[in-house]
């Protein structure tokens, strides 16, 4: 998913009903970032990651971890497996550490205090390892796009209908050089419109819609529930959907900790995968427990769970789908050579 620097906002307005334009389908859970002041923890769901690991660990080399997690959708199965217990089932204690963006945990991750770092978009900590700046492995996988739920919006007053528009504008994002301006960018190729012709400024993410209706941007790239917010109250329309045709199903983040860690902690890291990996395939089948557990870590999305579009929740850490991601980084210019991804995914 996408990295914002800043943290969701109250959302101003009573429950709404489902939406049902025919241009955008309810989607299963999915990816949005936030900052961390958004954040509202239940104490059901903080006292679920202090309990106590089962008797002996099952022989794993920790079973106190720190996760540093982001109050977003992609993070989802983190807060189910966390409340239901599927850590505990590990032999594993996790307590969370909420930041306002991955990236800000990596000196933490290298350092030893956080262990995981959960929700991460691919763009950033591949590029991260391509320069040398880290080595990381892929412990599980987190979000993946789908077709409605990460897209470019503009309001009516900007006039603009269509992506040929955006040509010579200025687009908001929440993280410049990330997954959101590789997916635009990609889109933009798509519908014939240069994108070195439009121009990227760095918003976060609860200040998009009024950079928007200021005119301090003339678009944005906006996910959920800012997406939905965007449009329920401000009327903004999809410009240029951000994960169709040549991203379509595009792997977005994952749970990410050093090639040392993993190697030093083996054991750990696949029972943390298998709890993982459990709350994925209970978010990405059952959308009403996605939506019961995002109002407990993302503040202000009660009353608009029921409209947002959610994204998939990937159960193993598939190859070939997460090379698609490092492919349109080097077409892109985001890599200056090939990454090849397989050796990065933990087995």
């Amino acid at each position: 998913m996408p990295e914002p620097t800043e943290n969701a906002t109250t959302l101003g307005h009573p429950p709404i009903k489902p939406r049902t334009a025919p241009t955008r389908l309810r989607r299963r859970p999915a990816a949005i970032i936030t900052r961390l002041g958004a954040v509202v923890l239940l104490a059901v769901v903080a006292g679920c990651g202090s309990a106590a690991a089962s008797p002996g660990g099952g022989g794993l080399e920790k079973t106190h971890l720190t996760v540093a997690v982001l109050p977003a959708t992609d993070d989802a199965p983190f807060w189910l497996a966390l409340k239901d217990g599927y850590f505990r089932h590990e032999g594993l204690t996790v307590t969370p550490k909420l930041v306002a963006q991955s990236t800000l945990a990596v000196p933490e991750m290298v350092h030893g205090s956080v262990d995981v770092i959960g929700g991460g978009n691919y763009v950033s900590f591949f590029q991260a390892q391509a320069r040398g700046a880290l080595n990381i492995r892929v412990i599980a996988p987190a979000g993946s796009c789908t077709s409605d739920d990460f897209a470019v919006v503009a309001l009516p007053s900007s006039r603009i209908t269509s992506p040929a528009g955006l040509a010579g504008k200025t687009i908001a994002v929440g993280l410049t050089h990330s997954i959101s301006t590789l997916t635009v960018n990609e889109m933009l190729a798509a519908n014939n419109v240069s994108a070195a012709s439009v121009h990227y400024a760095a918003v976060p993410y609860p200040d998009i819609l009024a950079a928007l209706k200021k005119g301090d941007v003339a678009a944005a790239s906006l996910v959920e529930p800012f997406l939905s917010e965007a449009e329920v109250s401000a009327g903004a329309q999809v410009i240029l959907p951000q994960c169709q045709g040549p991203t379509a199903g595009l792997p977005l983040s994952g749970y990410f900790a050093t090639a040392a860690w993993v190697h030093a902690n083996p054991r750990t890291a696949r029972a943390f995968a298998a709890a993982i990996e459990r709350g994925q395939a209970l978010a990405d089948n059952d959308r009403a427990a996605v939506e019961k557990i995002l109002p407990t870590y993302i503040r202000g999305s009660a009353g608009i769970t029921a409209v947002v579009n959610l994204n998939a929740y990937p159960t193993s850490l598939d190859a070939v789908l997460i090379q698609r991601v490092a492919n349109l980084m080097l077409s892109g210019g985001l890599l200056a050579k090939r990454l090849a991804v397989a050796p990065l995914l933990f087995r």
